[in-house]
């Protein structure tokens, strides 16, 4: 399956597929965020309840935030979402004081399967969505994503794409997951 997007199959060593995240899907997106190598960094209820309600809409369509399971070789491996910040005034908000345009793109990624963490592939997966998304939304300037510092490997997984740290420090936002000092990273649109 291949997400509406356009994101697809990864031609490199690395096949992904991107699919729709579905109702059935969060009961798996509940085990991972469990995981002691996600559950740090998302620490926000994830029950299936709590799931349904904040992806719910998501996959409803009744949200504009695009929601994926990532795929690789037919099983299951990761969790990607994407959203633009014009649909997300508050988050515009809480990035000003970090100098993140205001017209940008924002991703969120875990890998469920902890035996894949330190081979490549979240780097791999997060340069396949931010290709897909220059493509999916033209008028963007950058995609910016804010990572705990305490993440190493997910700050560093971003630089390995290109991000550049702009900002670190305590963003001012009523998501539990952005609780304690963080860095905030930019990739500006090439050419």
């Amino acid at each position: 399956m291949v997400a509406p997007s356009g994101l697809g199959n990864h031609d490199g060593p690395v096949p992904f597929t991107f699919r729709r995240l579905a109702h059935a899907d969060l009961e798996l997106l509940s085990r991972w965020l469990d995981e002691p190598h996600v559950h740090p960094w998302w620490p926000q209820a994830h029950d299936v309840g709590s799931l349904e309600a904040e992806y719910g809409p998501a996959i409803d369509g009744d949200d504009p935030t695009e929601v994926f399971i990532v795929e690789r070789d037919g099983t299951d491996i990761a969790f990607v979402q994407r959203y633009r910040f014009d649909d997300n005034p508050e988050w515009v908000e809480a990035l000003a004081p970090t100098g993140a345009p205001a017209d940008a793109a924002g991703i969120d990624y875990l890998i469920g399967c902890a035996d894949l963490i330190g081979r490549g592939i979240g780097t791999a997966i997060i340069g396949e969505l931010v290709e897909d998304t220059w493509r999916r939304y033209p008028d963007v300037s950058a995609i910016v994503v804010d990572v705990d510092e305490r993440n190493r490997r997910s700050w560093r997984a971003l630089e390995k794409v290109g991000f550049e740290r702009i900002w670190s420090g305590q963003l001012e936002t009523d998501d539990p997951s952005d609780e304690g000092p963080a860095h905030v990273h930019v990739l500006r649109r090439p050419g």
